[in-house]
């Protein structure tokens, strides 16, 4: 039986004076690391029940770390909220999960009325620091079982499409474990964490690291020239990111070329690679092995990988996904549920220990996924002959900006919150800089006026919705434009799913002969010659 608490313990009895973890000017031994965690352990079941959520919305840190570590193996469950939501979406998780604690790095000015949906507001700098100290130390892993729910992670967003993903200790275990097989990490390792902690690849190395004594490096956000420099400073040698942050690296390195010959490993995932990308990323760091990965939060989350991915580049195997990761089974049936031959296109499903224990509190969502073991994850691909995973759509429309997951039922909803949306489409097109870009088309009904839209339904976004802008009002002051409508989706939605691109129509939408919105027609003509499927 494996808990967050053993990888803790193991790091204390074999490596507790070697460094554990960067995070700006602070820096932690294991030892040190093990024994803030054993001491915010103590003040967590002080404040809590067994089985108690707790809440945690901040930018990296060695504190979010920390309770990440320390609350499951305080026997109570992490709850990482995505930094980037609105309120109205922070206000339905925390809703939902019914967490007693929030620990966060936002001033209470900041909260508004989040702090009433708990019992407690912890602030992550004194407060915590003096929470901690006064607290006894306390034994990490006790009475907790590798069946036990160690954390909900949120997908989706406001309203009924947000769901929280239960993982185990077992779950999150048997990920680390399997991630090792394709990362082969060691004591000799410093793996930089570029992405945001209430993310899974956020975190997904946490466990790993600790257990195999590597050291972790922390920064509060991405920016390409200060990441370079620290991978020459610190001889970063294992990073992870979104093809987004490989672009940035690229044009930085090439612009100012940095010593990153430590940097022996490069993963990627969470959005498509270009080919192209790859090719750049690989001529600017030649030493660096790419390896692409494929899952999903449910999967804890890994699911596929590829190593050694640069010699791949030139032929179709670059496009791909990767093999099922070593103890995890992944299968492409047809509708019946039945295998389809290599080369076939269906479904993906997998199973494995690290598939979720279900969504909290939605037993009809979690029943519509979880079928005798397998998790069907709704995306469509096809294997090849050597078992490697092409993906050719994702599921539900699901659009991946700069690794963040957007769902387009979710932003369409808000657009229908808008009283002149008549109908709307939402669907993602392809962006240089962020992957893909959330772009809608909306048809207002008839007593709103369409202003600053061209009569061919030409797109405002970027530098044009600035020049549109005055001549709107000065039309009309209180038309329905595609600015007014971005204004609105900031009100209910995060940044990064309000749409960049608005297109306002006067024709209705394409619908199939059962009524539903022919998305592929209105994405195929953005996506022509693009390394994406539109069927």
């Amino acid at each position: 039986m494996l808990t967050f608490a053993d990888p803790l313990i193991r790091a204390e009895q074999c490596f507790s004076d070697a460094p554990a973890l960067v995070d700006g000017s602070a820096r932690f031994c294991f030892g040190e690391l093990v024994e803030r965690c054993r001491r915010l352990a103590g003040a967590i079941r002080a404040a809590t029940q067994r089985g108690d959520r707790v809440a945690v919305l901040a930018t990296n840190s060695h504190r979010v770390l920390e309770l990440y570590l320390a609350t499951p193996s305080a026997g109570r469950l992490i709850v990482p909220l995505n930094t980037r939501l609105a309120q109205p979406e922070l206000a339905y998780a925390l809703k939902d999960c019914g967490a007693r604690i929030l620990l966060t790095d936002r001033p209470a000015s900041q909260l508004g009325p989040l702090s009433g949906l708990v019992e407690r507001v912890i602030g992550l700098g004194d407060d915590y620091e003096q929470w901690i100290a006064s607290a006894p130390a306390a034994e990490l892993g006790a009475d907790v079982d590798e069946n036990d729910v160690a954390g909900l992670f949120y997908t989706g967003g406001t309203t009924g499409t947000a769901k929280g993903v239960m993982l185990t200790h077992r779950n999150k275990l048997a990920d680390t474990l399997h991630l090792q097989t394709c990362v082969r990490i060691t004591a000799d390792d410093s793996w930089l964490v570029l992405s945001p902690m209430h993310h899974a690849a956020g975190t997904f190395q946490a466990l790993l690291c600790i257990w195999l004594g590597a050291r972790q490096i922390l920064i509060p956000g991405f920016d390409a020239g200060p990441v370079l420099d620290l991978i020459e400073r610190e001889r970063v040698t294992v990073i992870f990111g979104v093809p987004a942050m490989l672009t940035a690296m690229v044009d930085e390195q090439a612009a100012r070329s940095r010593d990153t010959s430590s940097l022996r490993l490069m993963g990627y995932g969470a959005a498509p690679a270009s080919s192209r990308l790859l090719a750049r990323f690989h001529e600017q760091f030649p030493t660096t092995e790419l390896v692409s990965m494929y899952g999903a939060t449910e999967l804890a989350p890994m699911g596929t990988a590829l190593e050694h991915m640069e010699r791949f580049i030139g032929t179709d195997r670059v496009r791909s996904a990767g093999r099922a990761i070593a103890g995890v089974r992944i299968r492409v049936v047809d509708e019946e549920i039945k295998d389809l031959a290599g080369g076939e296109i269906g479904q993906v499903i997998v199973r494995g220990p690290n598939v979720m224990k279900g969504y909290w509190n939605k037993p009809e969502q979690t029943a519509s996924v979880l079928r005798d073991g397998w998790y069907h994850t709704g995306d469509l691909g096809y294997l090849d002959a050597e078992g490697c995973l092409h993906l050719v759509d994702r599921a539900k429309d699901m659009i991946v900006s700069g690794g963040e997951n957007v769902y387009s039922t979710e932003v369409e909803e808000a657009l229908y919150h808008h009283p002149d949306v008549f109908e709307c489409a939402v669907f993602g097109v392809p962006d240089p800089r962020w992957g893909e870009a959330v772009r809608a088309v909306v048809v207002l009904r008839g007593e709103a006026t369409p202003d600053g839209a061209t009569p061919d339904g030409a797109t405002l976004d970027g530098a044009a919705l600035d020049a549109a802008a005055p001549d709107a009002e000065a039309t009309n002051a209180k038309a329905t434009n595609a600015e007014t409508l971005r204004e609105h989706c900031r009100e209910l939605l995060g940044g990064y799913k309000v749409p960049k691109q608005i297109e306002i129509r006067s024709e209705p939408l394409p619908r199939s002969a059962a009524g539903k919105v022919l998305k592929r027609e209105l994405r195929a003509p953005f996506w022509k010659g693009h390394e994406r499927s539109i069927s």
